[in-house]
């Protein structure tokens, strides 16, 4: 897997896929495959794509658990094609050794071709032959090493630098700032020099080893610039409090309240704390799946805030249920 500019896979259906939509036994043409109905020897579910507005494809090398997208400054609502898009994301390899940090830049991206929008003139199609290499979306990529397997990554702004919060399979926390695989793929002539002088040699700005085991729950909170928390699999959450020059302190007493592995944490996008003496997060334990609540979901696994509520959260659970969760309610029975 080298650095540096690649062709993304760009999306269209194919006569063949449009054939596998209509075979025997299938639901039918335009209708959408619902689970539980059954399919018959040799019948293959293909993605309809009236559905997307815009589909590609890329490749990694290696598996990737996590990945967040980038916020850039090429505008909040974009609605013309062609598009670009930044995305961090961290590989999990065969070895420790093998595992990367990615940073990516997915640009010349268009949108999804409706059915009946092609022509069938000649020179229409000549043209758009002569437009295809023009048209292909393209990919940039700048990785640097990472020692073990990326559980899970989350990207803030903080002050104009990126930094990237990376959980390790290896039981620690990492910071990394992005700046230097950032402008690596946004300008060619620095893809060359971070090839030549910083690839190898970029290290976390910060790093925590105090939960003692791998973990995935990690948020950055919306509202204090820098505060971070972290859960690990031996159910405690850690907070981070930014300092001077580029640092971080990180509360040595956990919360433990939790009987289970962290699965996920989330600051609330309204209130800067939910516990009248700590700072700390909505927060979410494995089976059997406590929220620091008498309230109980079976094995949840993520908890997004309601971003319109002052204090409503939404715990998902395995099962396909969904459950409301007022964290006032929380509060008042005295669980933080």
């Amino acid at each position: 897997m080298a650095d540096g500019e690649r062709e993304l896979e760009a999306s269209g259906s194919s006569g063949e896929e449009e054939e596998n939509m209509e075979g025997p036994g299938s639901p039918g043409p335009g209708r959408v495959y619902l689970p539980g109905l059954p399919l018959e020897p040799g019948d293959q579910l293909v993605r309809e794509e009236a559905a997307y507005r815009l589909y590609h494809r890329a490749q990694s090398g290696a598996p990737c658990l996590s990945f967040d997208i980038i916020r850039d400054d090429l505008g909040e609502v974009r609605t013309d094609y062609p598009m670009t898009l930044y995305l961090c994301a961290g590989t999990q390899a065969d070895t420790a050794q093998a595992n990367r940090l990615l940073v990516m830049k997915m640009h010349n991206l268009r949108g999804t071709k409706r059915r009946g929008s092609e022509s069938g003139s000649e020179s229409e199609s000549s043209e758009s032959e002569g437009e295809e290499e023009e048209q292909k979306p393209l990919l940039e990529i700048a990785m640097v090493p990472h020692y073990g397997g990326v559980n899970r990554v989350r990207v803030k702004d903080l002050s104009g630098t990126q930094i990237a919060a990376v959980w390790s399979e290896k039981g620690q926390v990492e910071l990394w700032d992005l700046g230097q695989q950032l402008r690596a793929v946004s300008e060619p002539l620095a893809m060359s020099s971070f090839l030549r002088d910083h690839q190898s040699k970029l290290q976390p700005i910060f790093a925590f080893g105090g939960h003692m085991t791998e973990g995935f729950a990690v948020d950055w909170s919306p509202l204090v610039a820098g505060r971070l928390a972290t859960g690990d699999c031996n159910k405690n959450i850690h907070l981070w409090e930014p300092g001077e020059g580029g640092s971080w302190t990180v509360d040595q007493r956990p919360y433990s309240a939790h009987s289970q592995s962290v699965e996920d944490i989330q600051w609330s996008p309204n209130e800067p704390t939910v516990s009248p003496d700590r700072p700390l997060p909505a927060s979410l334990a494995r089976s059997p799946g406590t929220m620091k609540s008498k309230l109980r979901l079976p094995s949840a696994e993520g908890v997004p805030y309601c971003r319109r509520g002052s204090t409503e959260g939404v715990s998902y659970c395995t099962v396909g249920g969904a459950v409301l969760r007022e964290c006032r309610t929380v509060l008042s029975e005295g669980q933080y």
